[in-house]
C-alpha cells in the first residue's frame, strides 16, 4: 500500500499542473494569445534544448536506427488504415484518417514520461520517438499541406523539416554525439556555459507544457460518440502492435530494458499530433471544431491510461 501511494504521489504533480492550467483559463488569469506565446517559447526554445542535450548524451546503436524504421513504417500503415476506414464507414470527416497515425510526443508524451520516470530516462522515449519524427515531417505534414494548398514540393518539405526547432535540436545533438564532441563541449568554458543555459531552458518543459495542456482542456458531451469511433479505430491497431513490441520485439529482438517498453507504451497511447489543426483548411469550421474536440477528448483518455499503467507497472 505504501509503495502504491508513493507511485501515485509521483503522478499527482502532473494532474496538479494540468488543473492549474485549467484554473488559469477558467479564472481568466491569462488570455489565449498569452498561452500561445508561452507555447512558442516551449516549442522553439525549451523543448529543442532538452532534446539536444538528450541526444548529445545518449548511447547510439544500430538497433535504434532499425527501431526508428519500424516505427516509421507502422505510422505509414496506420495512415493507410485510417484512410480505408474513412472511405468505407466515416466519410463525414475528411481529416479522420489523420487522427489514426502519429502521437503528440512534444507537447504531451515528453512531459508525462519525464514527469513520471525522471529526466535520467529521457533517452528511452527520445530514441523510441525518432522514426515518428521523420514520419511527421516527411509524410504527415506534406500530405496535410497538399490537402490545404497543393504546394508540398520536395524543397518545401525539406525546408520545413530542417527549420523545425525540434528537429534542429535532435539532429544537432546526434551529429555532435557521433563526432565524439560531448567531452569537449562539457569541458571548454564557453560551450559548457551554453550547455548549462540549455539545461535551464530544458527544465521549463514539463511544467509549462502541462500548464498549456490544462489550459486547453474542454470536453463536450456532444462529441463523445465521435471520440469513441476514433478511440476504437486508433487503439484497435496500436494496442495489438504495442503488445507485440513490448512482449517480443523490444526485450527479445532488440534486447532493450523495461524503460523502453514504458516509453513505447507512452507513445502508443498518446493522442494524435497537435500539429494537425495548424495545417488544416480554414473551411469548413465544423471540421476544425471536430478535430479540436477529438484531440482534447483523446488527451483526457491518454492521461488516465498513462496514470493507471504507470502505477501498476511499478508495483
Amino acid at each position: 500500500m505504501e509503495k502504491t501511494l508513493e507511485l501515485i504521489s509521483r503522478v499527482i504533480p502532473i494532474f496538479l499542473l494540468l488543473g492549474l492550467g485549467y484554473f488559469v483559463r477558467v479564472k481568466g488569469f491569462l488570455k489565449p494569445a498569452t498561452m500561445d506565446d508561452i507555447k512558442k517559447v516551449v516549442v522553439n526554445f525549451a523543448l529543442p534544448s532538452v532534446l539536444f542535450l538528450t541526444f548529445l548524451d545518449v548511447a547510439l546503436e544500430w538497433k535504434f536506427l532499425i527501431l526508428g524504421i519500424i516505427v516509421f513504417g507502422l505510422n505509414i500503415a496506420a495512415l493507410l488504415f485510417g484512410g480505408f476506414v474513412q472511405r468505407k464507414w466515416y466519410k463525414g470527416h475528411e481529416y479522420f484518417r489523420f487522427l489514426i497515425p502519429g502521437y503528440e510526443y512534444g507537447m504531451l508524451g515528453w512531459s508525462l514520461f519525464i514527469g513520471a520516470y525522471g529526466l535520467e530516462h529521457a533517452g528511452a522515449i527520445a530514441l523510441s520517438d525518432l522514426g515518428h519524427e521523420f514520419f511527421i515531417w516527411f509524410v504527415f505534414v506534406p500530405l496535410l499541406m497538399m490537402k490545404k494548398e497543393k504546394s508540398a514540393t520536395p524543397g518545401r518539405i525539406v525546408r520545413n523539416f530542417l527549420s523545425s526547432p525540434v528537429i534542429i535540436g535532435i539532429l544537432s545533438g546526434l551529429v555532435l554525439n557521433i563526432l565524439g564532441l560531448k567531452t569537449f563541449l562539457e569541458t571548454y568554458w564557453l560551450t559548457s556555459a551554453v550547455l548549462r543555459t540549455l539545461d535551464f531552458l530544458g527544465n521549463l518543459v514539463v511544467p509549462l507544457i502541462l500548464l498549456i495542456i490544462g489550459y486547453g482542456i474542454s470536453i463536450k458531451k456532444s462529441s463523445f460518440k465521435e471520440l469513441g469511433v476514433v478511440l476504437l479505430t486508433r487503439l484497435g491497431i496500436w494496442i495489438p502492435i504495442l503488445l507485440i513490441m513490448n512482449l517480443y520485439l523490444l526485450p527479445v529482438v532488440f534486447n532493450l530494458g523495461e524503460m523502453y517498453q514504458h516509453a513505447m507504451f507512452t507513445l502508443f497511447i498518446l493522442p494524435p499530433a497537435f500539429i494537425l489543426p495548424v495545417f488544416m483548411k480554414e473551411k469548413p469550421e465544423s471540421e476544425k471544431t471536430y478535430i479540436h474536440n477529438m484531440l482534447t477528448g483523446y488527451t483526457a483518455v491518454s492521461l488516465v491510461a498513462f496514470t493507471v499503467y504507470f502505477v501498476f507497472s511499478q508495483l
